[in-house]
């Protein structure tokens, strides 16, 4: 029987050792890479992009993040969550990400913002009492506007702009209580996020009582945004490759189209 030489042995033992390590490197980037994603969201309805109808989760953005998930092999589990607390969970990394986030420099220190994840566009705008609507006309100027008037605004939110985000303003608990402080004359005006209001509220008393102010403030964008906290810049990345191709697809078209006809 031959015997091996102290070098063969040698040559023999790295060679098992590199397989060894190739292997369990393996084995450990397939532990690593995710299969599921757990998503956070407001816990109100927002039609037709965030709706829970016959106790499911849907609307366009459900649908949407759901299809570039699965076409990257993740599943999605989604929470339901006051917003000022699903915002906490994105920034201490308990959570993947966040749905239906405005893009703001505060937000930007904890989450990540991709330009391909972006989900819809809005407009955010003051409203006003219907019967308030001829004597506080808007002309645009918000720093003017804003001057001797305080807004309502729902707690946690924040719409990108600094003459909102960061002055004193009163703190209404969901868009329902805006419209209740408005008629309890807590404070005059209130900003909101248009698509959302109106379409939880129409057909509602809360639309009736209100006019929405023109021009609109501004005009922003809605993100699924990712937990820096976690570490998600190549996840953020890829999802964003992973919408961007969804949008260019026959699916997306009749996505919009079904929620439009729905709405």
């Amino acid at each position: 029987m031959a015997t091996l030489s102290r070098e063969e042995c040698m040559q023999h033992l790295y060679r098992w050792f590199i397989g060894m390590v190739c292997g369990l490197s393996g084995t450990l980037a397939a532990a690593a890479a995710p299969t599921e994603i757990t998503l956070v969201r407001g816990d109100e309805d927002y039609p037709p992009f965030e709706m829970v109808v016959g106790h499911k989760l849907r609307g366009v953005h459900v649908e949407m993040v759901e299809a570039a998930a699965r076409s990257m092999g993740l599943r999605v589990k989604w929470q339901s969550l006051p917003w000022k607390r699903a915002l906490r969970m994105v920034e201490l990394g308990q959570v993947d990400g966040v749905t239906y986030i405005g893009r703001t420099p505060e937000r930007e220190a904890w989450a990540i913002f991709d330009e391909d994840n972006q989900l819809s566009s809005t407009d955010i705008r003051f409203i006003v009492l219907r019967a308030n609507a001829a004597n506080m006309p808007f002309d645009g100027n918000l720093v003017s506007y804003l001057a001797n008037r305080t807004p309502i605004v729902v707690r946690g939110f924040q719409f990108g702009i600094a003459d909102i985000d960061r002055r004193k303003k009163f703190e209404a608990n969901n868009m329902a209580d805006v419209v209740r402080q408005l008629e309890a004359k807590v404070g005059g005006v209130g900003v909101v996020n248009w698509s959302d209001f109106s379409g939880a509220f129409a057909d509602k008393p809360e639309m009736e009582a209100v006019t929405a102010l023109k021009p609109a403030i501004t005009t922003t964008y809605n993100y699924i945004a990712f937990s820096k906290a976690r570490k998600h810049e190549a996840l953020a990345h890829q999802f964003g490759n992973a919408l961007a191709s969804y949008k260019r697809s026959a699916a997306y078209t009749e996505l919009l189209s079904r929620y439009r006809t729905e709405r």
